[in-house]
């Protein structure tokens, strides 16, 4: 990639490096955090939404998705064991379906018509 044209810094700084001895992954990194502490720097446009500052919004609303994910997770365990539990006592509810992990490869989500175009986007 070196030879390949037009310079490019990151990679000559890594290949640089590693001539001198370094391992090649840890040169590499260390480029690229070199590149994103230039402020016109293709790596830092790449990855500063991924690595940047994140608001106080912006965490609060990522823990209130991870803590209603919880509350689901655990709703739906109360309720598949009420079921099972039903099931079991006395035998009124013997042809009750209980919910089990082997079922859930049974269970279709149906799509949207947008989501399924977006979901083969990305395949």
């Amino acid at each position: 990639m070196v030879a390949a044209g037009e310079p490019k810094p990151v990679v000559g700084a890594a290949y640089r490096d590693v001539l001198e001895g370094e391992d090649p992954e840890s040169a590499l990194v260390a480029a690229i955090k070199a590149a994103m502490a230039q402020p016109d720097s293709v790596w830092r446009r790449l990855l500063e939404p991924v690595t940047g500052v994140r608001t106080q919004t912006d965490y609060l609303a990522q823990v209130r998705c991870t803590l209603d994910a919880r509350a689901q997770a655990q709703d739906w365990r109360k309720r598949a064991k009420f079921w099972k539990r039903a099931a079991q006592e006395d035998g009124k509810h013997g042809d009750t379906v209980t919910p089990s992990v082997s079922a859930i490869s049974q269970v279709v989500d149906v799509l949207p018509r947008e989501r399924l175009v977006r979901v083969g986007e990305m395949l």
